[in-house]
């Protein structure tokens, strides 16, 4: 038997149709619900999302929906909807997924990623070699802009984090040298950590949190608007277009970063020398030029033009891989952020083991 419905559902009565029709619905207990909709009266977006809930709740159970008797006034609205088959939003009922299944699905999903990754690899590498031999097409008036963005506006939040972390370095170490009588060995243990490694990773790092996350979700949000297709469209490829500019001016930051986050943390260090071993500045900044060579500055700024590339690169490929709306944007840009530090880890331990081997460590 069906359920005849006899009434207008608009915005004003939805609710109140959708819990009394939701009561019948229940209390048929049939497999196929059968609508009979031959004295249904107005009907407005909210009515088509009275039936679209009903439906979905229906599938929810394993049941099925079926109307019978649509006015023809009412059919159009319901193909336009494509309410008898709501593919966009319906809630399918949930699968058993076994531990292996989800493993390989996993697996499938971590390959196809990384083949996109290297395409986009080979893509922007080809893109960079093309924009060395024509420096005049590149969009200097953007990496102006980035330049600005990534540098400049980051000095302070750099200066203040660096100085932080060498003060607390140096705190730290200061009670165990202070035992030993090796007070003067707090400047090897600031000048060479800082500069080597401490510098290098917190400006990347604060570059990962501020500007690689923001490529991500402006890129993003420019793929969910479709402006990259009409980039596409108009002849722009979007990497030379999107992409190149915002690398070449993280390149250009991040080693002056670095090397302010080298000043800074060496001041915090020089601070705690003063206050907690008695080394003064003077004496601080005589070993400082006897414990680090240039090479310990030059390794740092070297690794930084690597982190530049991973930091710019990451934070674009996921904005070119945004997909699903705003829900979409977040996830590329959380995702930019992870998967950046994750990748800048693993380089920093590259380099230290390369530089190890090559007897570059000293």
């Amino acid at each position: 038997m069906a359920i005849r419905v006899e009434q207008s559902i608009t915005f004003e009565n939805a609710e109140a149709v959708y819990a009394e029709l939701s009561g019948y619905v229940r209390d048929s207990g049939n497999q196929v619900v059968r609508f009979d909709l031959s004295g249904l009266g107005e009907i407005d977006s909210a009515g088509l999302a009275v039936f679209h809930r009903i439906h979905s709740n229906l599938r929810i159970d394993g049941r099925q929906i079926e109307f019978i008797n649509i006015p023809d006034r009412v059919r159009q609205l319901f193909e336009l909807s494509n309410i008898e088959h709501p593919s966009a939003g319906a809630v399918s009922p949930p699968v058993h997924q076994g531990e292996l299944e989800r493993i390989g699905q996993l697996s499938l999903e971590a390959a196809s990623d990384f083949r996109d990754m290297l395409g986009y690899i080979g893509r922007v590498t080809l893109a960079l070699i093309w924009s060395m031999g024509h420096p005049a097409k590149v969009r200097w008036g953007d990496v102006t802009r980035y330049v600005q963005e990534t540098g400049a506006d980051a000095l302070p939040i750099v200066a203040l984090m660096s100085m932080l972390v060498g003060l607390v370095i140096a705190f730290s170490s200061a009670i165990q040298l202070a035992q030993f009588g090796a007070n003067i060995f707090i400047v090897d243990l600031i000048g060479i950590g800082v500069t080597r490694e401490i510098g290098p990773l917190m400006a990347a790092i604060l570059l990962i949190a501020r500007s690689g996350s923001a490529f991500a979700a402006e890129i993003g949000t420019q793929k969910i608007s479709e402006e990259i297709d009409a980039l596409t469209v108009m002849g722009l490829k979007p990497i030379p277009y999107l992409v190149i500019p915002r690398i070449i001016a993280t390149l250009l930051t991040l080693p002056l970063l670095t090397i302010f986050a080298d000043l800074f943390g060496v001041i915090g260090g020089m601070i705690i020398a003063q206050v907690s071993l008695d080394v003064t500045p003077t004496i601080f900044i005589q070993r400082m030029a006897e414990a680090v060579s240039l090479w310990d500055i030059s390794s740092g700024v070297l690794k930084s033009l690597f982190f530049a590339v991973l930091i710019a690169g990451t934070g674009c490929y996921r904005g070119m891989e945004t997909s699903g709306g705003a829900m979409g944007v977040g996830r590329s840009t959380t995702d930019s952020v992870v998967s950046g530090i994750f990748l800048l880890v693993v380089a920093d331990s590259v380099f230290v083991i390369l530089f190890h081997f090559l007897g570059l460590s000293f």
